[in-house]
């Protein structure tokens, strides 16, 4: 299926530097951009861009497509002023079957085109995706259009409605019928797509989706764009982060990765930093000497909220790829090994035993299968009820505080056994919940 994309406005209420609203950057990308990559996640590649006012600005930006893995065309509207009617019906003779049409400035889940790419429409029908939940937060129940909705079908959509149960998302399933529509309500000087919107209501073409469970949101003033900011900064949580990476290591990583989406850096360098850190806390611990020590662990600490920030900047902005998550888990195992190796090797010159060797490689195996066993761990038990009510969750971070508090108390060999115990230990008891997960189902 296609998308067309009416971006021809020239209104900015944003105040930005930036004169055209959909090239606004949010985390380093703009929000035309994001329209694209969102749609593309949900396998949208073809797109018609409606331009008009400065379309020279967006077409150098967005180009054909190419950079973004998709095929851009464009729709030149000269009359872009009169109103967004008339922008969907210069695109009349482009769509021969049902497309989506988007807005340049309104953000969303996949999942709503998903949905709507699933839903098979009556003939000569449209389908408007609708919120039910009006007390949400995200949007402003004064701008926003209003709906009544009867059996999912649109009796009353208007910006002034007295009595309504939903509002307009601002995403649409059309079917070509929707440009005889549009030239009639031109026809009759109605050069708005609500226009349009309320004869196919009148005539009982209009259907509603409800997509209430799902994100969207109209970024249409200064306020609008800051809840969008703080939405986009929440979803980069993980469902299966701990309390510590919820209510530390993540505010940080966050704050960074923020930061760090404005530059020319892939997640993939962020990787490649993230080990050469965790190298090096390594390098500290050999060298030995409790201020190379203390100085070890805080570079492991750095090390792990950067290797936070890589997951972060490849969802901030759409750059997320299977080879990024197999090279952060390689190079994750290789700097674990390298900071018990340093540990190991040290607290052994200081005690002289060779049971130092033994917890050392008992903390070096245990840390792996911990990590190995998580991947089938998290996959199969993450939604359910009594994982979720789990405070801690042994994982990466957990294994570097206590190699960091065991460093500033100068107790080497303390890790060593502590690690061995809780990661083996955490492993088996993942095997026995798995063999019972695996019998059941």
């Amino acid at each position: 299926m296609e998308a067309l994309i009416i971006a021809d406005g020239g209104e900015n209420k944003l105040n930005h530097c930036s004169s055209l609203k959909p090239l606004i950057p949010i985390f380093g990308l703009s929000l035309i951009e994001r329209i694209i990559l969102e749609a593309k996640l949900a396998g949208i590649t073809r797109f018609k861009i409606v331009v008009g006012y400065e379309a020279s600005q967006i077409m150098k930006k967005i180009g054909n497509g190419d950079n973004y893995g998709v095929h851009v065309e464009y729709i030149f509207n000269p009359e872009w002023e009169k109103g967004n009617g008339t922008s969907v019906y210069k695109a009349k003779g482009y769509f021969k079957e049902n497309f989506i049409l988007l807005m340049s400035d309104n953000l969303f889940d996949d999942f709503i085109l998903r949905k709507l790419q699933q839903v098979e429409p009556e003939r000569d029908s449209c389908i408007l995706s609708v919120d039910h939940k009006l007390n949400s937060g995200h949007f402003n129940i004064d701008d926003v259009t209003k709906v009544w909705v009867e059996n999912n079908k649109v009796e009353k959509i208007g910006k002034n409605l007295d009595r309504f149960n939903a509002v307009n998302a601002g995403i649409f399933l059309y079917s070509p019928v929707v440009f005889d529509t549009l030239e009639k309500s031109i026809s009759q000087g109605k050069y708005s797509l609500l226009a349009a919107n309320q004869m196919l209501s009148k005539q009982g073409k209009l259907k509603t989706i409800d997509i209430s469970d799902n994100f969207w949101i109209d970024v249409d003033d200064k306020e609008a764009l800051k809840k969008t900011k703080k939405i986009i900064i929440k979803q980069l949580k993980k469902p299966e982060d701990g309390t510590i990476p919820r209510n530390f290591y993540r505010k940080i990583s966050v704050l960074i990765s923020s930061k760090l989406s404005h530059l020319n850096i892939s997640p993939n360098q962020i990787t490649l930093i993230s080990f050469f850190l965790g190298a090096l806390s390594g390098l500290f611990f050999f060298l030995g000497g409790y201020p190379k020590i203390v100085i070890g662990a805080f570079m492991a600490q750095l090390s792990w909220i950067l290797d936070l920030c890589d997951g972060e900047i490849a969802r901030l902005k759409f750059k997320e790829s299977k080879f990024g998550e197999f090279l952060d888990r390689v190079l994750d195992r290789y700097a674990d090994g390298l900071i018990i190796l340093g540990i190991t090797f040290t607290c052994f010159r200081s005690m002289e035993t060779i049971w130092v060797w033994m917890f050392g490689f008992l903390a070096l195996i245990g840390s792996f299968m911990n990590s190995y066993t998580a991947l089938e761990y998290d996959k199969h038990l993450a939604s359910k009820a009594f994982i979720k009510k789990r405070t801690i969750r042994m994982g990466r971070e957990i294994r570097l505080l206590i190699v960091f508090v065991g460093a500033v108390l100068n107790q080497l060999f303390a890790i060593l056994l502590i690690l061995s115990i809780v990661t083996n230990a955490e492993s088996i008891r993942r095997l026995f919940v798995l063999r019972h997960e695996y019998q059941s189902s």
